[in-house]
């Protein structure tokens, strides 16, 4: 009789042989290892793999557009880090950097717009002889010295069609983390605001200022959803469409709004030919999303601009800033009349106006130390009419052969960007004609871009044509033998 097993298990059990691995060692057929089976990754974690993986393919290009790092690409990524976000006081330290690292790079160029820059910026530093503060000129010439000198470099470093789509993602980037998000928080979550109208810190705590500033980066989101090819960032530039208009709603500036609907209008009649149903019903479910979070003051303030055609501006502003606006420019009128070609000094208005205010006979809302409310007022009063007028061709030369180009690459993703960037520096300049945004950087920095996607296009355009057509004759020998008779 067989003898049972042992233990725990059942009389019927038999303890299998041990099993050896069986080796095939016939020469020329090398054992092949078995395949390494995973375990399915989870929903989270295929998409965080998946954007990590779409991440590190934006970073290293494409076979047209490869990577190309500098060190004065480098500073000019810290340099927008620190002057959007705040979070780093090196602003100088990248400019220096990306000033060094310019003199290791190939091609270096001065741009037309950077000549007339130029001519501004002597023109205002001449200014200094006539100020009524001339500290106070100085020190705004050193400032705008600064701004010409991170505008050269950029237009320079991003002449290249890696740095430009990089650039515009790191820029949004950065907007998006700190301006936007202070804002939204401080307008939902903490009810920080000011009369009810939205702003956040430093540069952007005047809801005027921030709804010009967020122009750029708007330009910039919808350049970036009409052409980029990651649909991560696409979605994230997408949201920004969204998101950058309800923000420039919600400082509830009027100039503002006004901007904003002539961009817009112009985009669905340059834009969306023969596709306006679809783009019409995009608009329509973004404004489904947008339009409810804009609070009613909102509304009825942006109401009362019908009153204004009357020219009633104590009904269409009960709080008294359309009436002292007017009183303002006519204070501005007069200091332009009496200084029509050197100005009062750069950066010195407010002096000035608290000087010419009372023989101007304006209420007393409008004296004391205040600010023109009008970019092409205030470069006029503090430079004179030439300098309004250097100011103003530096714009048109980005701004004229930008358009020209657009309409050349009609139908390329090129046209689409250069079309957004147009759009915004329309906004930010009709915008001007109700604040003083000649000295904000975004303005110069929007400049230099717009001008650096126009140089990438002409020259891709030129690359195009320049492309060798194959032949259309006969290859073969006894072809090419015909064909020489």
């Amino acid at each position: 009789m067989r003898a049972r097993q042992g233990g725990w298990r059942s009389a019927r059990h038999v303890v299998p042989p041990p099993q050896t691995a069986v080796v095939d060692a016939t020469l020329g057929h090398p054992r092949t290892p078995a395949p390494v089976v995973r375990a399915p990754r989870g929903r989270l974690r295929t998409a965080v793999a998946a954007t990590g993986d779409s991440l590190a393919s934006f970073l290293k290009g494409t076979a047209q557009h490869p990577a190309t790092w500098s060190v004065s690409f480098v500073g000019v990524l810290v340099y927008v880090f620190s002057a959007v976000t705040y979070r780093l006081p090196l602003v100088i330290p990248a400019m220096v950097l990306a000033l060094v690292g310019l003199l290791m790079e190939r091609r270096v160029t001065v741009p037309f717009f950077m000549i007339l820059f130029t001519a501004y910026l002597v023109w205002a530093a001449a200014s200094y002889t006539s100020s009524v503060d001339p500290a106070g000129t100085y020190a705004q010439v050193i400032v705008l010295a600064k701004v010409f000198v991170i505008c050269f470099i950029i237009a320079n470093v991003t002449r290249d069609g890696w740095r430009m789509r990089l650039f515009m993602v790191f820029f949004l980037a950065c907007f998006a983390l700190y301006p936007a998000r202070g804002t939204l928080m401080n307008f939902f979550i903490t009810r920080y605001t000011t009369f009810g109208r939205a702003l956040w810190n430093y540069i952007y705590a005047n809801p005027n200022d921030l709804a010009a500033l967020t122009f750029f980066p708007f330009a910039l989101a919808g350049a970036v959803a009409l052409t980029e090819t990651n649909k991560w960032i696409k979605r994230a530039a997408l949201a920004g469409v969204a998101v950058l208009p309800l923000m420039i709603l919600l400082t509830q500036s009027r100039g503002a709004l006004i901007a904003l609907v002539a961009a817009g209008i112009l985009f669905f009649v340059v834009h969306t030919k023969g596709r306006r149903v679809r783009s019409l019903a995009m608009a329509a479910a973004a404004a489904i999303v947008v339009i409810p979070l804009v609070p009613q003051s909102a509304w009825q303030r942006f109401s009362l601009m019908k009153n204004l055609a009357s020219g009633n501006t104590k009904e269409a502003d009960p709080e008294g800033s359309a009436d002292a606006r007017y009183n303002i420019w006519r204070v501005a009128g007069t200091i332009i009349k009496e200084n029509p070609v050197a100005g009062i000094g750069l950066g010195v208005y407010p002096r000035a106006h608290a000087m010419y205010a009372p023989r101007v006979g304006v209420p007393v809302a409008a004296l004391g130390f205040r600010d023109t409310h009008s970019t092409y007022l205030n470069v006029a009063a503090e430079t004179g009419i030439p300098g309004l007028f250097l100011f103003v061709s530096m714009i048109l030369a980005v701004a004229v052969p930008s358009e020209r180009t657009r309409r050349l690459a009609r139908g390329t993703p090129r046209a689409n960007q250069l079309l957004a960037l147009e759009l915004g520096l329309l906004g930010f300049m009709l915008a001007g004609i109700f604040g003083s945004f000649a000295k904000l950087t975004f303005l110069y920095m929007q400049l230099a871009i717009m001008w650096a996607v126009t140089d990438i296009t002409q020259r891709e355009m030129a690359n195009a044509v320049a492309q060798p057509v194959r032949s259309t004759l006969p290859q073969g020998r006894r072809s090419q033998q015909l064909v020489a008779r």
